[in-house]
């Protein structure tokens, strides 16, 4: 505090006693002034009688040592709480110069100097030993009242109501009978009402929200700062409420501080029993604008997700999972924990399941794409309107999802129209927290019905191309094909020969006709094999996948090679891992993959003119499964090819096609595995691919 301001307040406190004590000697109650440090600046004669001690004898001395002052709370937790709010009230056993005790029950006011600080505190004191039991019973009451008032979370305020009353007994007098539709008509008397109800106390909380931390700023003024102009028909209410001896009402608008800022606010105004008539009210008031911020904001989420729900191109249903959550919690109490084994045990739950959830809202998307005339033909239908039994296993995957607790599900399944047709879709579930709190899921429907054909007919087309490179390869086996052929026919021929030389000597040597006839059956088996082989590489058939061991399919393509690595002079190493695990797969798929491979590499190798061409052949045990490698000795692949090597009609031959490795690759991918080639780091390509083994291991067939 500047030296200037201290000196005045100093100043002032001294004179305190010249200036009041003329006036305070006429006042019947005890006025005690002192200095924030307690000691007594002033004495009033009351005080002298009350007490004991003349005024000269009491001025300088410390109020509370002097008259032995106690309190249940420590008198330092009191002047805490005096500094802080200002005032305090309460009853004090003090000591007369007598030696008596008695109870004093005292008000205690802080007074502050230009800058706020403290400069005495005006005591007003009076003894309460002697009242009657009645007296004291009604001071008790009041004084819990009043702890109860301040200590309450709520701001109260006590509101003098008695202008307000001659004002409405005016209406009446004067023949008001409707006092609403009067109101209505005369919204300035609401203005005038409000301008002549006077506050009259407050608790500290109210001073907290409204006030700027001076409660004088509050007392005795009017609520009119209070009352913004959007909130006077809550007035208007509460005038109403009064006439019609209501014993209170409650309502939820908006208040103004002192500084102006609006606050929303639960207010309640309450006439207690037998307070009718008389001039207070007691209103009450909750700050809730958070919990109207937050409900605000609720509510706007809520628009942006109806308006993001009904804008969306994706169907989407909402659906109500309550009577589902039942189902789930009738389970756990049963201790079923395996879902999955449980619904395949007692398939009829299923149907249960999908029975109890009901489709709760769906957008504009879903209404068209379910092919109904409105909203109202899809909400509440039961999910099992919507799904062919044949999709009854995407159900139960999404189930079981569901009790692991998932967010999401997806996958691709066929879903009914009202009218029973069957279309295909991507079904998407969500099922986050949140919404499961509010017992819900959302289910989005994109109709995948043109892309499904899309995708149908480019297998098609793939599975044409393949069989075209088929063909054409066959065409660049031809020489062996028919040295493969000639074979088992040129020894059934030359064995048919012997068997009548045989035959025609006057003693038929039989054991030997018998065994030249075994090699001719086995001739002619060999060469049906070799024909069979042909024909099934050379067939338009669908892909039929089985489980095959790996080796078998690389050892039977290596059959159709085997004259053009006679013809090419290329040094073939196989090395085949034992025991791998089987593949599911399409046998002819597979061995045309490993065939046009090494077509592919033999005809490289005698391009780039390799003096002696190697070809090794790997299979082996990896991460993703099976992985089969092929290495040649040729010139390798220019890095400028790397990058376009599988894709479609990129070739380096002069004659060819480019769809023999793009092939490759879709035969792979269509197998869930994966293909690509590299250089050798001493020279020649590899080329790569990985396959996923069959599900549960065995021993292929």
């Amino acid at each position: 505090m500047p030296e200037g301001h201290r000196a005045e307040s100093v100043d002032t406190a001294r004179k305190l006693p010249d200036l009041l004590g003329p006036l305070l000697d006429g006042v019947a109650e005890s006025v005690i002034v002192r200095a924030p440090s307690g000691h007594v600046l002033l004495w009033n004669k009351a005080s002298e009688a009350l007490y004991g001690y003349s005024r000269e004898a009491m001025l300088g001395r410390h109020l509370h040592d002097s008259l032995n002052a106690h309190h249940p709370t420590t008198l330092e937790r009191l002047e805490q709480h005096l500094l802080e709010q200002g005032h305090w009230e309460g009853e004090l056993k003090r000591t007369l110069a007598s030696g008596e005790d008695r109870r004093i029950e005292v008000r205690w006011t802080v007074q502050r100097g230009p800058e706020g600080q403290p400069v005495a505190v005006i005591e007003y004191g009076r003894d309460i030993t002697r009242l009657s039991d009645a007296e004291l019973e009604t001071r008790l009451q009041a004084h819990r009242y009043r702890n109860l008032f301040q200590a309450m979370a709520a701001a109260f305020w006590e509101l003098d109501f008695s202008e307000v009353r001659k004002m409405l007994a005016g209406l009446a007098h004067a023949g008001v009978k409707d006092f609403r539709a009067w109101f209505e008509a005369h919204p300035e008397f609401i203005d005038s009402a409000i301008a002549v109800t006077r506050v009259v106390d407050v608790n500290d909380k109210t001073v907290m929200l409204f006030g700027n931390g001076r409660r004088e700023d509050l007392v005795g003024g009017t609520v009119a700062p209070f009352w913004p102009r959007e909130s006077r028909d809550v007035y208007a209410e509460s005038l109403l409420a009064s006439i019609h001896r209501l014993p209170s009402l409650s309502r939820e608008t908006r208040l103004s501080t002192l500084d102006g800022r609006l606050i929303d606010a639960l207010f309640t105004v309450c006439w207690p029993s037998g307070h009718h008539g008389r001039g207070t009210v007691l209103v009450g008031v909750i700050d809730i604008s958070d919990r109207v911020a937050a409900e605000r904001e609720v509510r706007t989420s809520e628009l942006r997700y109806r308006n993001l729900f009904q804008a969306m191109s994706t169907a989407l249903f909402q659906i109500d999972t309550s009577r589902q959550r039942e189902l789930s919690a009738s389970l756990a109490a049963r201790g079923i924990e395996d879902i999955a084994a449980y619904v395949d045990s007692e398939p009829e739950f299923l149907v249960i399941y999908m029975d109890a959830m009901r489709v709760g809202d769906v957008n504009e998307a879903a209404v068209r794409i379910m092919g109904a005339k409105d909203r109202s033909e899809l909400i509440g239908q039961p999910v099992t309107r919507f799904w062919p039994r044949s999709s009854y296993p995407v159900v139960r995957r999404s189930l079981v999802a569901s009790f692991r607790q998932d967010v999401t599900f997806e996958e691709e399944t066929l879903n009914c129209r009202l009218d029973g047709s069957e279309f295909n879709t991507l079904f998407t579930l969500n099922a986050s927290p949140e919404l499961r709190a509010r017992n819900m899921v959302l289910v989005g429907l994109t109709d995948i019905t043109e892309r499904v054909a899309a995708q149908k007919a480019l297998r098609q087309l793939q599975s044409e191309f393949a069989h075209a490179s088929r063909l054409s390869m066959l065409g660049e086996l031809t020489a062996s094909i028919a040295h493969e052929v000639n074979q088992p026919l040129a020894a059934i021929a030359t064995n048919g020969a012997a068997g009548a030389r045989w035959l025609s000597r006057r003693e038929p040597d039989l054991d030997e006709v018998r065994a030249i006839n075994a090699n001719m059956v086995s001739d002619a088996k060999r060469a049906a094999d070799i024909i069979a082989r042909i024909r099934a590489m050379a067939s338009n058939k669908a892909s039929e996948r089985q489980r095959l061991s790996p080796n078998t399919v690389v050892e039977e393509a290596v059959r159709f090679l085997h004259h053009e690595l006679l013809a090419h002079e290329v040094d073939l190493r196989l090395e085949l891992a034992e025991d791998l695990p089987a593949i599911e797969a399409d046998r002819v798929q597979l061995q045309q993959i490993v065939v046009n491979l090494a077509l592919n590499a033999m005809q490289e190798m005698k391009r780039a003119g390799c003096p002696s061409p190697r070809l090794h052949l790997a299979t082996l045990a990896c991460d993703d499964g099976l992985r089969f490698e092929m290495e040649d000795s040729g010139p390798g692949i220019p890095l400028e090819h790397q990058e376009r090597l599988f894709q479609s009609f990129f070739t380096t031959k002069a004659n060819g096609l480019g769809m023999g490795l793009s092939i490759c690759r879709t035969i792979i991918e269509a197998h869930c595995g994966r293909i690509w080639a590299e250089n050798v780091a001493n020279g020649g390509a590899r080329f790569i691919f990985t396959l996923p083994f069959a599900r549960t291991p065995s021993r292929p067939g």
